[in-house]
């Protein structure tokens, strides 16, 4: 009797742990490509040729980009990459209610855990940044869990900084984000 007891306990321990290490995301799985990579870029970079145009002309340039959940996942991993995160892997999803969710894989202690994360779009310091409000990280001891989660809630800015801009502001909708600004004349 005892060992059958034993047996169910060990197995529903094993379901737990197995749950909690494969957590399913609400976040839809993003797929960036070098082509959704030179699409944010390029769209990051009309900011910069905004404020030039101004510059050359005198005269005040309204920009407004918009980027998808596959632009926004390629800029937050470049933005890890630079940062020397121990993410990888991460999909952005812009929510209805202006929100940003994501899910990515976390290189820590030899092991690949699923990060779920949860934020939102500011502009601070002339730059897009997600501001990450909540984490989850797979099955990590306390202390590394809490290391990786301290990294990961520190802001991610998206792309460079936008400069010589006024009314500098962010929207979300369901599977974009939209960054729109004034750049003034220098």
């Amino acid at each position: 009797m005892s060992l059958v007891l034993l047996i169910g306990v060990l197995a529903v321990g094993g379901y737990l742990a197995w749950g909690f290490v494969h957590q399913d995301s609400s976040v839809p799985p993003v797929t960036t490509s070098r082509a959704t990579d030179a699409s944010a870029q390029q769209k990051v970079e009309a900011f910069a040729s905004a404020q030039a145009q101004a510059a050359q002309t005198g005269r005040a340039v309204r920009v407004a980009e918009t980027f998808d959940d596959a632009e926004l996942s390629s800029l937050a991993n470049d933005a890890a990459q630079a940062r020397g995160l121990p993410v990888n892997g991460i999909s952005l999803h812009a929510t209805s209610q202006g929100t940003v969710q994501g899910r990515a894989q976390a290189q820590v202690a030899g092991q690949t855990v699923p990060v779920t994360l949860e934020g939102v779009p500011v502009v601070t310091s002339n730059r897009v940044a997600l501001n990450v409000t909540s984490t989850r990280v797979g099955s990590l001891p306390g202390p590394l869990s809490d290391q990786l989660t301290q990294q990961l809630r520190q802001p991610l800015e998206l792309g460079q900084p936008i400069t010589g801009f006024g009314q500098l502001h962010v929207a979300v909708a369901d599977g974009q984000m939209t960054v729109t600004g004034v750049a003034q004349p220098s």
